[in-house]
């Protein structure tokens, strides 16, 4: 861990030197993970009932950033009455670091000063509104989380934060206890019992949640890679510029970077193909759900998962469900997805090396609509 700490700020000095950028990277980021790991284990002084409770049938939901993974995310936690993680639980998943920031929390939620990235960047991300627990994996350095962000400039590849399920028996799991204990915590400190779990980059993950979890069940959302491809590499490009300020980075470390990031969506279209041929994922527990089904017919999309997870669903969220399907058609995003050639990629690249998606299941190759 501390390797890849001195790395990222090592980075970080050569593109942006001494800078607002540098010093988040230098202090901000151990300083919230010093905090964690401190609480994490008062936790288990002050607060031991935690380790009692149990994550009974978790609900995650994986695929490919931009298709629908948060929007279903919200959807099914959008009545308060499952276990979500908003987004300052996920920077401090103990009980008594939560203790300890809440009043501040408290005071940016009623001065209104919530948010965390805008919605130019693609993905807005509010202190107080429901995030990706795939996020809490970064605590252990131990997600794909960390090559998209500062480390992605690195000279140096780290496979081993995306290739999880190929990782060591004793660190697979490791770190699954780990996030299992934030689960575990978060079902305490919020009284609620049903984990919903956004971990898309878990998708590499899968096997290794499978045998961690017999009980939990899978969502893989499926979406034409056409869409996903410049919606992601989009909003990453968004988020440095807004975040950290791209035109510092030289051009070639840029385009480095933006190739590997193409070759990871790749990599995890590849990997959940070649476990479903494989025939290692379970019908019974992985569902594969249409992009296409959520924004056509919402309420038959919901009445799916309902009748594969198993979810209670009260009348409450049936309601919610069918007022959102209204607007679903309707929504226009707020954010620029920029072209192809944008990223040096065409239409014929992405044909060829998603072939198999396009050929597994069906999805039209010619003439998409990028959107």
């Amino acid at each position: 861990m501390l390797s890849i700490y001195f790395r990222t700020v090592l980075v970080c000095w050569k593109i942006y030197g001494f800078s607002s950028v540098f010093l988040a990277q230098l202090l901000i980021q151990p300083l919230i993970r010093i905090i964690a790991f401190i609480t994490l284990f008062l936790d288990k002084i002050f607060f031991p009932s935690f380790r009692k409770k149990q994550v009974k049938s978790p609900i995650f939901i994986i695929g490919h950033p931009r298709s629908g993974t948060t929007f279903l995310h919200h959807l099914l936690t959008s009545t308060d009455e499952a276990v979500a993680f908003k987004s300052w639980h996920l920077l401090f998943p103990a009980i008594s670091a939560r203790i300890l920031v809440r009043p501040i929390v408290d005071y940016f939620v009623k001065k209104g000063k919530t948010e965390i990235f805008s919605e130019e960047t693609g993905h807005k991300v509010m202190l107080d509104k429901t995030e990706e627990e795939e996020m809490l994996f970064l605590h252990i350095y131990d997600t794909q989380f960390l090559n998209i962000g500062m480390l992605g400039f690195d000279s140096k590849e780290y496979p081993e934060h995306q290739w999880c399920d190929q990782q060591s028996r004793k660190k697979r799991f490791k770190s699954m206890r780990f996030i299992d204990g934030c689960f575990k915590r978060h079902i305490l400190y919020t009284g609620k019992k049903q984990i919903i779990a956004q971990t898309h980059f878990s998708t590499h993950r899968l096997k290794t949640m499978l045998e961690f979890y017999p009980d939990a069940k899978f969502i893989y959302i499926l979406r034409n890679p056409y869409h996903v491809v410049p919606s992601f590499l989009s909003l990453l490009h968004n988020s440095i510029r807004l975040r950290w300020g791209i035109e510092n980075i030289p051009s070639q470390v840029l385009n480095r970077y933006t190739k590997r990031r193409y070759q990871a969506i790749i990599d995890l279209y590849r990997y959940f193909y070649d476990l479903k041929k494989n025939g290692e994922i379970p019908p019974d527990r992985v569902m594969i759900l249409p992009y296409d089904l959520i924004v056509t017919n919402l309420n038959r999309a919901f009445q799916e998962i309902v009748d594969f997870t198993g979810l209670e669903v009260s009348d409450k969220l049936r309601r919610h469900v069918k007022e959102r399907s209204k607007t679903q058609r309707d929504y226009q995003r707020k954010h620029q997805v920029m072209d192809l050639a944008h990223f040096g990629l065409t239409k014929e690249m992405i044909k060829k090396d998603f072939s198999f998606v396009f050929e597994e299941y069906s999805i039209k190759s010619d003439e998409p609509q990028i959107q």
